[in-house]
């Protein structure tokens, strides 16, 4: 991990795959002293607000606290799983929370978007419609309000039936759109795009000439995929 600039996605970190996150806090005690580290979404494996997840989390925290004072500057963006991430998880991890859908940063005086990546799957139409209703401010306030208790039975219900929607579709369905990405790039006048979401690691040459769409993995018990910029050029790499 010699490369300045990490990106990683899909880490679903949840007290109940204690390998996961054991992975996942090395991985951040490797990235100390390097000049950046992006999140790009579904960090964990589902967040039901601030004032339920930071008590769980404390170590990871820990962990993240301890990258930010190496000099490693943190930058967390929602993903489908974890969108009520709020300003005190930010304030708590030393990271730079993006609400916004995408972002845009540059490396090597060019522009590189980075995405979760579910906003890409265009062809999943009850998914987006689904991923809509959610983002509404009306609706999180609601769900918010909730009990612990009510929200940890929602979250699970809202868990199961995805799951059962997800084994119903075909993987094509659920995979990013060509033309919405290349409608994205385009918009953004970028020809890098960086992006997790699908868990389908690998590296795409674009519709239009000289565009590359990297997608990072999603992580497993002994391994993770992520991209790396080097000050020169971007690899996909696997960490053990």
């Amino acid at each position: 991990m010699t490369g300045s600039h990490l990106f990683i996605a899909d880490l679903h970190l949840d007290p109940e795959n204690q390998c996961v996150s054991e992975l996942a806090m090395r991985f951040l005690q490797k990235a100390h002293g390097k000049q950046h580290l992006y999140i790009l979404g579904d960090l964990f494996e589902y967040w039901l607000g601030d004032d339920v997840g930071l008590p769980v989390y404390t170590q990871v925290l820990e962990e993240f606290r301890q990258l930010r004072e190496s000099g490693c500057g943190i930058t967390v963006m929602h993903g489908n799983r974890d969108f009520l991430l709020g300003e005190a998880f930010a304030e708590s991890a030393g990271a730079c929370l993006v609400r916004d859908d995408e972002m845009i940063i540059t490396l090597g005086d060019e522009p590189v978007l980075l995405m979760h990546g579910d906003t890409l799957c265009t062809d999943d139409v009850d998914y987006q419609r689904f991923r809509h209703n959610l983002r509404e401010p009306r609706w999180q306030k609601q769900f918010l309000a909730k009990s612990v208790d009510e929200r940890r039975d929602h979250a699970e219900a809202m868990r199961a039936a995805s799951h059962d929607a997800s084994a119903a579709k075909s993987a094509v369905i659920m995979d990013v759109n060509a033309a919405a990405v290349t409608k994205h790039m385009q918009a953004s006048n970028c020809h890098t795009l960086i992006h997790g979401h699908t868990h389908r690691p690998a590296v795409h040459s674009g519709i239009q000439p000289g565009d590359t769409r990297w997608v990072v993995g999603d992580w497993h018990d002994d391994s993770a995929q992520y991209v790396q910029w080097d000050g020169h050029e971007f690899s996909l790499n696997t960490f053990r």
